[in-house]
Formats: C-alpha cells, sequence, structure tokens
C-alpha cells in the first residue's frame, strides 16, 4: 500500500490516494542521463524548474530484444524450409517445420507486439513543474498549471497484486497524452501528476462550493449540501467518507449497506474529488 501527502495553499490536504500496486521499476534519475539539448531548451522555455526522472519504455524488460532475437531467428531460418515441405507435399518433415516455425514466430511476435513496439519512439522526461512526452514525431509539454484534467484507470493483471496503470492527461487547450503501463514507474508518474494538478485545483473546487455552486466530476457532483451521482443526492452526514483504490473511487454511505461507485478512469481528476468530498463533509459535520 503506498499514499502521498501534500499542502495546497488553503492549508488542506492536497492528496490522499491510496494505490494496491508495488511499483517495481522507476524512472532513472536524470542526472544520471544526458537530455538532448532540445528537451532542455524547451523546459527551461516552459520554466518547467528542476528535472526529476526519465522514464524509457524499453527499459521495463531489458531481456525483450534477447528474447526476440532467440525466438525470432530460429523462426526465419526455418521459414523457407517450412514453404518447401509444403509445396513438396504433406508428410511428417511439413508437420514438424510448420509447428516449430509457427512456434518460434509466435512466440517471437507476442514479445514483439506485447514488450518492444508499444513503446517505440517514446520517452517521458518528469520535471518539477511538469512533463515532457515525446513521441515518434511530436513532443508535448504538460505545465502542471495548465493541466485541467486527469483521469486515471487501473486494471489487476490475473490474481496478482500488480496492477497495470493508465493516465489521460488534457491541457486547457485540448492538447491530450495517454501515458501506459509501457512507461516503468508508472505509478510514480501518476502519484506525481495527481498530486501536482490536485494542489492547483483543489482551491478552485473549495472556494465554488463555499460560495453556493456546484463541481462536476463525471457521473458525481459536489455542493456544500451533499455529493450526488446519475441524480441520486446524498446529504454529507450520511456519507462516512470517500475513498480511491484499486482503479475504484467508493463514496461510503450512512444510510445504507451499499454506496456509490464508480471506476477512477470515470472521474476526472478524482483525487481532488476525493480531497473536496472530505472538505464538504468534515465542514458539514462541524
Amino acid at each position: 500500500m503506498l499514499s502521498r501527502f501534500g499542502r495546497c495553499p488553503t492549508g488542506y490536504a492536497a492528496i490522499r490516494v491510496v494505490l494496491s500496486a508495488t511499483a517495481s521499476d522507476h524512472g532513472v534519475p536524470l542526472t544520471d542521463v544526458t537530455v538532448p539539448s532540445p528537451i532542455d531548451a524547451l523546459a527551461k522555455e516552459e520554466r518547467l524548474g528542476e528535472p526529476y526522472t526519465v522514464h524509457d519504455p524499453h527499459t521495463v524488460n531489458p531481456k525483450s530484444r534477447t528474447w526476440l532475437v532467440v525466438l525470432g531467428l530460429p523462426g526465419l531460418l526455418l521459414l523457407p524450409f517450412a514453404v518447401r515441405f509444403v509445396l513438396q507435399g504433406f508428410g511428417w518433415a511439413t508437420v514438424l517445420s510448420v509447428l516449430l516455425c509457427a512456434a518460434y514466430l509466435g512466440a517471437a511476435g507476442r514479445i514483439l507486439m506485447r514488450d518492444v513496439l508499444p513503446g517505440y519512439g517514446r520517452m517521458l522526461y518528469l520535471y518539477e513543474n511538469g512533463l515532457i512526452l515525446v513521441e515518434v514525431r511530436n513532443v508535448a509539454t504538460f505545465p502542471w498549471d495548465a493541466v485541467r484534467e486527469i483521469r486515471v484507470s487501473g486494471v489487476r493483471m490475473g490474481s496478482t497484486d500488480v496492477v497495470s496503470w493508465r493516465c489521460w492527461l488534457v491541457r486547457e487547450d485540448g492538447t491530450e497524452a495517454v501515458i501506459g503501463p509501457e512507461f516503468p514507474g508508472v505509478q510514480e508518474v501518476v502519484e506525481t501528476v495527481s498530486s501536482k494538478v490536485t494542489e492547483r485545483l483543489l482551491p478552485k473546487y473549495i472556494s465554488r462550493i463555499d460560495t453556493g455552486g456546484t463541481v462536476r466530476f463525471g457521473p458525481f457532483s459536489i455542493s456544500r449540501d451533499h455529493v450526488a451521482k446519475d441524480g441520486e443526492e446524498v446529504a454529507w452526514p450520511n456519507v462516512t467518507g470517500v475513498e480511491i483504490s484499486n482503479g475504484m473511487v467508493y463514496v461510503n454511505r450512512r444510510d445504507r449497506t451499499s454506496g456509490m461507485t464508480a471506476t477512477a478512469g470515470e472521474v476526472p481528476n478524482a483525487v481532488a474529488f476525493g480531497e473536496l468530498a472530505r472538505y464538504a463533509r468534515e465542514g458539514r459535520s462541524k
């Protein structure tokens, strides 16, 4: 279990998110790598501050390329023999060569599609005040004060405790980016972005509900008096807490055993939603 806490300008806790995943890989400190000069110039131009880490998808599994060669080369060598045997007619040599060729090339293709190609040409540079995402022919900057929305989804991998995380970022001008499990240390990136974006947005949300307004988060909405989902309103005295865990958002109720739930991917700025809900609930209880 992993928790992180921050402070926003109002003094209110800016993030309290629990992620049930173990980060086995983290980004490489930028002090240990050479940042390309165009990236460094762009970071300075956007005032991204101090560099933190670089996340290279090809470091997730360094042995992937080795296995790709070990399995792919025999398959390619067997391919012409398999074709020749097939053209000559059906026989035990034909069956054996086709099966071996299919097994080698199938395994190599799986590694290619799962480990090598997903992150091809992509790099992520994490800075103090934002991040830079490099794709094959595109470079996009996401300063924290320019991000208007972050969505996070987590999928548990089989029966293990490992969660495959993916987050979507949307800038004020509509530019979007997707950061997925192909990046090593993606959980660290998700936590950092959630914390920084929440610190910026939470004071605005608090001010809105304090003046009688409503803030919408996908299927949820929050006001000074209640939280609502799909038209169903629950007054804050009947809410025992809001939790973000295992890729889900839970609004637990005092008056019922079943509360309101939604996947975290459905709730934009889910961490800010949880903190705003806690602020409103504690304010009403006082």
